[in-house]
């Protein structure tokens, strides 16, 4: 035993205490009793509440509350309204359940009072204040159909309180993949001493359908039937009473009738009661939080501002997370308009978009959150098996890049883009994988994972053909997803072989089945096709030649480095990966884009870092945190979380690495507790560029492998105890580790009981949050807007020129096409001493005149960039701008033309 490192453990261990000084050089907030970061979550989180000052009007912009299988949006129309979703009330979630609206006389926001309403992120619910006697929550029974509306109201003449339940007119309602849109159309309504609710879909041969049913727990009421499709609870006037609301599914009722099932829920609900039913829901939120942590600030408030979407995007999926089906891509557990979704998207599961969604949670510590998308699969799996015969002649899996609920390929089958796409199926195999190597479940891999992989690998081996000259199997003809159409060798099948092969293989010989198998599968991936490389070697191609048009926006090569993980940091391919993501001929070009997950898997931290806020600048659109984008709605959520968790941990090779994509920022601050494959919990801290330690937290004894992030310096891995168990200088720490033990690796000479330990903890947010120019942000502001002073050129006054797209300037566009009388006309800007204006010009040099509010200033000359996309410089000129100034950059006689991105007013 090394008692100098022993000792040294227990002064860490007696003098662990919270602190209320900020995290910096000299701190430390690892525990080493719990294995996991020491985190106040209530306060911490409280930081990153959405908060909205000001009544919500747009339902568009509604907040946004679910309990994992129901959620809504809520507005702040004729008092209270929030649209209500059951996750599994119909195929797809095509179809959103109904409206709530809570009306008092006098209203809720009569008398005066300050308005707050509060998405709090840690209790998972949203609380709306209009003064110290009114306050409205909204929460719900966890894990179940029901939500609830809590009323606290203590004035005094309170005349009347309405509760309406209704839905919009049905009748033509179109969409979705039903069998008969009929049974959608039509709505049955009860009213009775029970309650109220509203049922459609009742004749759905898949058992889809719901009722929506509100009934009161603490006041007396009476029900009323407005019309066909409105119902209304006249409850009497109380200080203090919940209403609660039932999303029954026929799916998940006995029987698959939802109206008795609604009555049920909901008189459960009330013999719970409300204080019970809200503890029971914190403590599940709460333990949901507890599970991981990230911390990624600093950076002049641009990072606290991707922490807090990090958080809201965890709650947004979570909140519809636990349901018998996946939460949608772009249907999720919220809708404000009505059934409109239904119409595009609806119609199936994308596994392109529903991967971003998902593939988060494993490093978040959920899986039983990507068990919901996984079970799609497996329990299609006959379905699939059957149809795969049946279109292939094939005995094997073949899974349909757009598949219903029941596994069809109907809307595979009938599109170019999709029908020879062969890669999902190692997608969906591979997803299952990861979930028994995240949790060590061998059950899961020998019943579930397995059996997947297994029959997907056969059906491939089925696929490729074996060239008698060069002896390699190739791909003859399929879709490099949906980019190229029918093209030999596409390199998504290359790559899908080359990384579910190895794992299948792997888990047959610990299984100790399909021998036979086996030595098919290990002759296919000793012979496969190389990939596509460019003419001059330097980079891969999409497919072999000859190059064919695109037809959608994917960047394929770079497929490689995620979701297939074949290539990344360390890999003999770095260099190709690297030009392929560099040169990439779609950046961002959609609200699914993964660009900054693989950035990260590049060990891009500044690329990543752009990349996010990037993808938050183009599609986060609404205050709540949504977006105005058709193509999907939820992606770039599920991306950001990705890409958060890609840069602070890493382990997709079995090799445990922190901060792999570091920020050369040094004001950047970041911390972690995620879960690495083979079961460790992983914490580590980075501040001015160093990284303090890592701790690990083993589950199930499996042995560790974690690269070394300080290089050739010499580390010390012990127990959290004190037993020293490995000192090296290598570049990979190997060391076996036992159930539940916690270890901690250390640089030999500055150990981790040198810095002074801090709890970390936070202050609870009290306003709206703006990212950079505030183009993207959270809630509603108190007062009025702050201004940065940064003023992007497409939000300028444009006369004779016009803004574009391009994904490296400031929230993705510029303002292009420049030519003589073209202006740009920047009002009201604050006080500063200089302008920093940021461009890029092919010219050499860009030539255009400022204007300060009429007047001519000066002749501007802008250094060639050889670029006009891409690639920007800053030109600062020094001029005396009095506060609400206009500014006006125009092209005048001998001028020459210059991109804009935005300018700055600074001080000088």
């Amino acid at each position: 035993m090394n008692t100098k490192y022993l000792a040294t453990a227990i002064v860490a261990l007696l003098t662990l205490a919270p602190l209320a000084s900020t995290a910096g050089p000299t701190t430390q907030s690892f525990n080493p009793k719990t294995g996991v970061m020491d985190v106040d979550y209530a306060h911490y989180l409280s930081k990153h509440d959405v908060v909205f000052n000001k009544p919500i009007t747009n339902p568009l912009y509604g907040a946004t509350v679910g309990n994992g299988r129901v959620g809504a949006m809520v507005w702040n129309t004729n008092g209270l309204t929030m649209q209500v979703t059951g996750v599994d009330a119909s195929e797809e979630t095509a179809f959103s359940g109904g409206l709530i609206n809570l009306s008092t006389t006098p209203g809720m926001d009569a008398g005066g009072g300050k308005f707050q309403q509060r998405l709090s992120l840690y209790d998972g619910a949203l609380v709306t204040t209009y003064g110290a006697d009114r306050k409205v929550t909204i929460m719900g029974a966890p894990n179940s159909e029901v939500m609830g509306i809590h009323v606290d109201d203590k004035r005094a003449g309170v005349a009347s309180i309405n509760l309406d339940l209704s839905l919009w007119d049905v009748a033509k309602l179109g969409g979705g993949d039903v069998p008969n849109i009929d049974t959608w159309r039509t709505v049955t309504t009860y009213a009775d001493a029970s309650g109220i609710g509203l049922s459609r879909g009742q004749s759905d041969p898949h058992n889809f359908g719901y009722t929506l049913a509100a009934t009161v727990e603490g006041a007396k009421f009476t029900t009323q039937t407005i019309g066909p499709n409105k119902l209304r609870l006249v409850i009497t006037p109380s200080s203090s009473y919940t209403i609660w609301i039932a999303c029954a599914s026929r799916l998940n009722a006995p029987e698959h009738s939802s109206v008795p099932q609604a009555k049920r829920l909901l008189d459960a609900v009330k013999t719970q009661g409300y204080a019970a039913t809200m503890a029971s829901y914190e403590n599940w939120r709460h333990a949901f939080w507890a599970k991981s942590f990230v911390q990624y600030s600093g950076m002049s408030g641009d990072a606290d501002y991707l922490e807090n979407a990090y958080y809201l995007y965890t709650y947004l999926i979570a909140a519809g997370g636990y349901a018998n089906y996946p939460f949608h891509f772009i249907n999720g557990a919220y809708s404000a308009v009505e059934d409109q979704h239904s119409s595009k998207w609806s119609v199936a599961y994308w596994f392109w978009n529903q991967r971003d969604v998902y593939n988060g949670f494993l490093a978040a510590n959920h899986p039983e959150v990507l068990d919901g998308y996984n079970n799609l699969y497996s329990r299609n799996f006959d379905a699939l098996k059957s149809y795969t015969q049946t279109k292939y002649g094939i005995d094997g899996i073949w899974v349909p890049e757009t598949m219903g609920w029941d596994g069809n390929a109907r809307h595979t089958d009938d599109s170019d883009f999709t029908k020879n796409i062969y890669s999902t199926g190692t997608e969906a195999a591979e997803n299952m994988y990861d979930r028994y190597r995240y949790t060590n479940d061998a059950a899961y891999l020998r019943d579930k994972a397995y059996p997947f992989m297994r029959e997907v690998a056969k059906c491939y081996t089925s696929k490729f053909t074996k060239n008698a000259d060069t002896g390699k199997y190739d791909m003859l003809m399929s879709n490099a997803h949906e980019t190229y159409w029918r093209v030999k060798n596409a390199i998504t099948d290359l790559a899908a072989v080359r990384s579910l092969f190895p794992i299948t293989i792997a888990s047959s010989e610990k299984l100790g089945v399909d021998a036979g198998l086996r030595a098919r599968w290990r002759d296919v991936l000793a012979n496969l096709a190389p990939y596509p490389i460019a003419e001059d070697g330097q980079s891969y191609l999409p497919h072999d030649p000859p190059a064919i048009k695109m037809t959608n926006g994917e960047n394929i090569t770079s497929e490689l480095l995620w979701p297939y993980s074949v290539t990344g940091i360390g890999a003999p391919d770095f260099s190709k990966a690297l030009i392929n993501f560099n040169t990439r001929p779609n950046a961002y070009s959609n609200v699914w884009s993964p660009d900054a997950i693989q950035a990260a898997r590049l060990g891009l931290g500044d690329a990543a870092y752009q990349g996010m806020k990037v993808m938050l600048e183009m599609y986060q659109t609404y205050p709540n945190g949504r977006t105005d984008n058709t193509n999907g709605e939820f992606e770039y959520m599920g991306v950001h979380i990705l890409a958060i968790n890609e840069s602070l941990l890493q382990s997709y090779n079995d090799k445990i690495r922190v901060f792999p994509a570091p920020l050369t920022d040094k004001s950047f601050i970041g911390s972690f507790t995620l879960l690495a494959k083979g079961g460790f919990l992983v914490s580590s801290e980075r501040t001015a560029g160093d990284i303090k330690y890592i701790g690990i937290k083993s589950l199930y004894g499996n042995p560790a492998i974690v690269v070394n992030p300080w290089g050739a310096l010499s580390v010390i891995v012990r127990k959290a105890s004190g037993d020293v168990i490995l000192e090296s200088s290598e570049p990979e720490l190997h060391f076996s580790t036992a159930t539940n033990a916690v270890y901690i690796i250390e640089r030999v000479g500055k150990p981790l009981s040198a810095d002074k330990h801090l709890r970390l903890t936070g202050t609870a947010n009290n306003d709206a949050k703006g990212l950079d120019t505030n183009a993207s942000t959270l809630g509603s502001y108190a007062g009025a807007r702050p201004d940065t002073g940064k003023y992007e050129g497409e939000e300028a006054n444009l006369t004779a020129c016009f803004a574009s797209s391009d994904h490296g300037a400031s929230h993705g566009r510029e303002v292009t096409n420049m030519a003589l009388g073209s202006t740009l006309t920047f009002p009201h800007v604050r006080a500063g001493g200089q302008i920093a204006i940021r461009y890029c010009t092919q010219n050499n040099p860009g030539k255009l005149t400022l204007y300060l509010n009429g007047v001519r200033v000066q002749d501007l000359t802008f250094p060639s960039t050889q670029s006009w996309t891409g690639v920007y410089e800053t030109l600062r000129v020094k001029a005396a701008i009095p506060q609400n100034s206009e500014i006006k950059l125009q092209y005048d006689d001998g001028g020459s033309g210059v991109n804009i991105d935005y300018i700055q007013v600074e001080n000088l």
